[in-house]
């Protein structure tokens, strides 16, 4: 017995030594079998490249460098031009390198912080006279730099560098997660999205910005393959890079329980809120949270980083809260009653016939407040378009520096809330709204380049 295949099916043809006729097949049969046959035509094969020991996507990687080079050239280019066109604010500031301007903007504010540390290690600062310490800040960024000095024999050099660097990775780990969620195209556009935000010159600068977000996305995107063991180890340095790194131990829980399908609060109609139903519920979700145990045993491990500060801190200083303590010489302390402090004073801030609308503000406080209100519906947004690690992360992220009482910083902060960049992005797809928000970010990016050379506080 022989077999013949056509298309996708095949048909037994007993040998009887006469003469067969062929099949007759209708018109439509001939259709659907040619729509069969050209589905399995093999698919065009994606071209890969090795890159440092990783293969990489060429679509990938074009997509990656055209959003860092159009940017970070964008960037060099506005310094270049106004550091010799606009005067430098008035003061008695420190220049990393005087003769090459271009580099020199790019070190500026907790610049010097960082440096310090690097250089000098840590000091606690005088709590009672108000005097500053370095300790509010991780210790990862100021270590990559100082082992990068090593190599470059030049600390502000070296910052500038380990930036770049963990900028370039963080925009190859976005694409990934947002082509994960939405597809190539929305990739694409996320990661010119956040490489042209209104304060991206804070990933060229140096700042702990890039080499954070780097180990966050890293996490994000290790915890959603379920590689746990990666994703432990970006974790651990995310919290030992900032204080809010910790929030990726619930990340990575949460993420492994959405994946088993764990819900605690049951999808059930309210005439079938019976005892045993809620109880078949809720025993099934037991199950699966068990089942979660290697993400649950991830997450318990993230925080190391930031214990091991703490261990340091406390054998050093002490103080193994070092880091919180000295926000107090910043006037930046937690508060359960500080997103309402911030509220208030907003309100009292815009109210009509302040000096607010007389033209009296301080711009810096109206730019906060601006960028704050301004990703509040964004925060709100992704709690009900994305998943719920992404969720959790944002509204985390938006809410701690708010809970000091103060909107200082936020037009920084905002860089943080990667996932809703993604959003933006899948919006994003309509052409008017990418024309309004690349219209919106191009021009902002330009202002706070120049303003964040020329010593003016931007974020």
């Amino acid at each position: 017995m022989s077999k013949i295949e056509l298309g996708t099916t095949s048909a037994p043809i007993v040998s009887t030594g006469e003469a067969t006729e062929p099949p007759v097949l209708s018109a439509g049969r001939e259709v659907e079998i040619k729509k069969e046959s050209q589905s399995i035509r093999p698919k065009k094969l994606r071209q890969v490249v090795t890159l440092l020991g990783f293969s990489v996507e060429l679509q990938t990687l074009r997509a990656v460098f055209l959003a860092y080079l159009v940017t970070r050239i964008l960037v060099l280019f506005i310094i270049f031009v106004s550091s010799n066109s606009i005067p430098m604010r008035a003061g008695n500031f420190l220049y990393s390198n005087p003769d090459n301007l271009v580099l020199d903007g790019l070190v500026r504010d907790d610049s010097w912080w960082y440096t310090n540390i690097a250089t000098r290690g840590y000091s606690m600062g005088n709590l009672k006279t108000g005097e500053q310490g370095n300790t509010a800040f991780f210790p990862l960024y100021p270590l990559a730099v100082k082992m990068m000095a090593g190599l470059t024999g030049n600390v502000f050099l070296a910052g500038i560098i380990v930036s770049n660097l963990a900028f370039l990775g963080t925009l190859f780990y976005l694409y990934a997660l947002t082509r994960r969620e939405y597809g190539q195209e929305t990739a694409t556009r996320a990661v010119f999205y956040f490489a042209a935000a209104p304060t991206a010159v804070f990933f060229s600068a140096m700042y702990t910005e890039s080499l954070f977000m780097l180990m966050v996305l890293a996490t994000f995107y290790y915890a959603g393959a379920k590689q746990w063991d990666r994703a432990v180890l970006a974790g651990i340095l995310a919290s030992a890079t900032r204080n809010t790194g910790v929030l990726m131990a619930l990340v990575v829980a949460l993420e492994g329980l959405s994946q088993q399908g764990v819900r605690f609060w049951p999808r059930l109609a309210v005439r079938e809120w019976s005892r045993s139903a809620l109880s078949s519920h809720f025993k099934q979700q037991i199950k699966r949270t068990l089942s979660s145990w290697r993400s649950l045993l991830a997450s318990a491990l993230v925080p190391i980083g930031l214990l091991s500060y703490m261990a340091y801190l406390s054998n050093t200083f002490g103080d193994p809260l070092g880091f919180i303590h000295v926000q107090a010489t910043w006037g930046r302390e937690v508060s359960g009653a500080g997103i309402t402090k911030v509220i208030s004073n907003t309100i009292s801030t815009l109210r009509v016939g302040t000096q607010f609308w007389a033209g009296q503000y301080d711009a810096k406080t109206l730019l906060d407040i601006t960028f704050t209100l301004g990703f509040a519906p964004l925060v709100i947004a992704t709690v009900f378009k994305l998943r719920p690690a992404y969720s959790l992360f944002v509204v985390a992220t938006f809410l701690i520096p708010l809970s000091t009482g103060s909107v200082g910083s936020m037009t920084r902060y905002v860089l943080m809330l990667v996932p809703c960049f993604m959003l933006l992005a899948h919006w994003g797809r309509k052409n008017w709204v990418d024309r309004v928000v690349l219209g919106i970010f191009l021009p902002l990016l330009c202002y706070f380049t120049i303003i964040f050379s020329h010593w003016y506080f931007a974020g």
